[in-house]
């Protein structure tokens, strides 16, 4: 399970009135009129498919011989050998998050800001998923950040959304476990 943090910066900004004002009752109508972008999360828990047999293995083709298969009778039976070259283990297994968060900005805004995401335990530790069982226990997972895309949201909003991909190296799979974790997002450039 990942849960989706906002950082302090969004966090502040959210809870600030502009310009001094009383506080809106839709705070981000409040931060989205001053004409700062409004970061948003469709969901604040994540569940990631668990990793299964069939992701290992990868291609279930037979095995192909690397060189010739040469064969013989002896004793009664028919002796065929030669190499077989099973196919490799993946390197990684991954989990697309596709539209994680989206970022609007009032037309006409300067769209120079950039969004981060970073993978944390529950410890804090980067870059890493803590064993539900026992936090001690890490795996590490690569955050890979897809290309952002513009879209249009009427003729005032335009916005940006964003997807990631979970990277989990095989070579860290040794104990079967549920694993947890914070997904941090950041907005950089204001």
């Amino acid at each position: 399970m990942l849960t989706t943090l906002v950082t302090a910066m969004l966090v502040q900004a959210i809870a600030a009135s502009p310009g001094g004002t009383q506080r809106s009752a839709d705070p981000l109508a409040a931060l989205n009129a001053t004409g700062v972008g409004v970061l948003s999360l469709p969901r604040d828990t994540i569940h990631l498919e668990p990793i299964t047999v069939h992701e290992l293995v990868g291609d279930t083709r037979q095995p192909s011989p690397e060189a010739t298969v040469t064969g013989h009778y002896q004793n009664g039976a028919f002796v065929a050998q030669g190499a077989l070259a099973p196919a490799p283990l993946p390197a990684v297994i991954r989990r697309p998050l596709q539209g994680l968060w989206r970022l609007d900005n009032p037309a006409g805004a300067p769209g120079s800001q950039r969004v981060r995401v970073a993978l944390e335990g529950v410890d804090g530790s980067p870059g890493v998923l803590s064993s539900v069982d026992d936090p001690r226990q890490q795996l590490p997972v690569a955050v890979t950040q897809a290309a952002a895309r513009q879209i249009s949201l009427g003729p005032q909003i335009q916005a940006t959304e964003g997807d990631i991909v979970l990277e989990i190296p095989t070579s860290a799979l040794g104990s079967a476990s549920r694993y947890r974790g914070r997904l941090v997002i950041r907005i950089e450039g204001y």
